[in-house]
């Protein structure tokens, strides 16, 4: 049985996967909107929860680190990628990529609750960033940066390890990514394409005129990561 789900969520995985592999230069090219259509949304929650199945009767005796990278691939890796070039929209509100508009606060909860999470995906979508932060994350996994240089607020995210985290704005939110090698932001943008992207954290506009930040690791929050698991 456990060899039929590893091959089963091997297949999902692979339907889902974007990119040639842990080639830095590839990491910063942002897949098309054409490749984004063709993704099997539907497949990738499954894979999702095949994930879960899998590896929940192990799950205890995995590291902490292990059990972050798990989690932040799932998201970033299995659901993020299928968004990617989903229109933006302050109203917006589409459970489906590619289809409608979605706003900030909606994109970061329809992922975690395609990822798993079982979220008030509304309610916490219309509240500020920083009330739908505390309510999702503990306060010691919480970080606040007040009017400091975008390098600064960079420098605070550990640079080697993989990892996911929620970020609070001024007027907006979205998940930092740690992939091991670059740090990016990934959000539905009011600015620019005005879609959701994934862009280097480092060079984000966005990111660089918000004078407030709430940083919140998600994948470090060992509360967090066994509510996925179970």
């Amino acid at each position: 049985m456990n060899y039929l789900l590893l091959v089963f969520s091997l297949l999902f995985f692979t339907n889902c996967k974007h990119g040639s592999g842990p080639n830095k230069k590839a990491a910063r090219t942002q897949p098309s909107l054409s490749a984004a259509k063709n993704i099997n949304y539907d497949s990738c929650k499954n894979a999702i929860a095949v994930l879960k199945k899998q590896k929940r009767s192990t799950w205890a005796t995995l590291p902490k680190s292990e059990k972050e990278k798990i989690l932040t691939n799932a998201i970033a890796k299995t659901i993020v990628p299928a968004w990617i070039g989903t229109a933006w929209d302050f109203n917006g509100t589409t459970q489906t990529p590619q289809k409608g508009s979605i706003a900030c606060g909606y994109f970061v909860t329809t992922v975690l609750q395609d990822a798993g999470f079982a979220i008030a995906r509304t309610k916490l979508a219309q509240c500020a960033s920083e009330q739908m932060i505390t309510t999702l994350v503990q306060p010691k996994y919480v970080q606040r940066f007040s009017n400091i240089s975008i390098e600064k607020f960079i420098a605070a995210i550990p640079a080697s390890n993989i990892g996911l985290y929620i970020v609070g704005l001024d007027n907006h939110t979205g998940f930092i990514y740690n992939d091991g090698q670059d740090i990016f932001f990934i959000h539905s943008t009011f600015a620019g394409t005005r879609n959701v992207q994934k862009e280097m954290a480092v060079t984000s506009w966005v990111l660089q005129q918000s004078k407030y930040k709430v940083l919140a690791s998600l994948s470090a929050d060992e509360k967090i990561l066994e509510k996925w698991i179970r």
